[in-house]
């Protein structure tokens, strides 16, 4: 097969991977596991082996002929020709999503599964090195930013190993990276911490929006309103107005959060 590179096609052929990502996503038998972009089917004859059910999610119809010719009518696999951005999670019941994601689309999938009202249980990807020191990275290093935040309020991140680029073919530029993401078991917006979602993602876009300015200015421009008052809602939220927003930590940004909402209801 050549690949699509409109598809973001990098088909891993670098072995010595799997284990480590089988490790990663602990897989129970019978479990079931969402592979998205499958390929060649590297990585789904492993999670197979592993005793899991898998729905190989994959929207290039000419890969699914090789891989319904590798795997034949294997009980525990059902290929799905599909975008994964519009399939339908909440039509399962438990699941895991385990997957070397075309890079292309890597981030609108992870913020996909995150945000859905049946979030999986463990999320184990493949991605590139750069979005995962993004997802990652903590106050105070300028790769943070929307993405981080997009993972952090859901759940907890970590990266397990690091991919050359000369593990896959056609080689990309960069190398990959493979990432552990654990959703909290209590919904965010609903118990944890207490914050409307969508008004959350408002006050984090807002200040994100001129990352290189002071945060009180990025948000009095973005939300239109009076620098006094923006400095006021941070200082009442324990949040210095001269920080920037990659300096503030998830716990910052909840707060600044309640803070507005409180202020709004008043």
């Amino acid at each position: 097969m050549k690949p699509k590179k409109r598809l973001g096609q990098n088909f891993l052929v670098n072995e010595s991977i799997l284990p480590i990502i089988i490790t990663a996503a602990e897989i129970q038998s019978g479990e079931t596991v969402l592979e998205i972009g499958p390929g060649t089917g590297i990585l789904t004859k492993e999670l197979l082996k592993a005793g899991a059910k898998v729905f190989a999610i994959e929207k290039d119809f000419d890969l699914i002929a090789g891989l319904t010719k590798k795997f034949g009518s294997n009980k525990n696999l059902k290929i799905v020709h599909q975008d994964a951005l519009w399939f339908d999670e909440t039509t399962l019941s438990e699941y895991k999503v385990v997957a070397n994601l075309p890079f292309n689309v890597a981030s609108p999938l992870i913020r996909k599964f995150l945000e859905s009202s049946l979030q999986p249980q463990l999320m184990v990807l493949m991605v590139q090195k750069e979005v995962a020191e993004k997802i990652v990275a903590k106050p105070g290093n300028s790769e943070r930013g929307i993405l981080t935040l997009s993972v952090e309020f859901y759940g907890d991140a970590k990266i397990i190993a690091t991919v050359l680029k000369n593990s896959f073919r056609p080689q990309p530029k960069v190398d990959a990276a493979v990432i552990k993401i654990k959703p909290y078991k209590v919904h965010p917006g609903s118990v944890l911490w207490r914050v409307e979602p969508k008004l959350f993602f408002r006050i984090v876009k807002a200040g994100f929006a001129a990352k290189r300015q002071q945060i009180h200015n990025s948000l009095a421009a973005t939300l239109r309103l009076p620098k006094d008052q923006v400095k006021d809602l941070l200082t009442r939220s324990s949040i210095g107005p001269a920080k920037r927003a990659e300096d503030l930590t998830l716990e910052d940004w909840i707060n600044l959060s309640k803070t507005f909402e409180s202020s709004i209801n008043s």
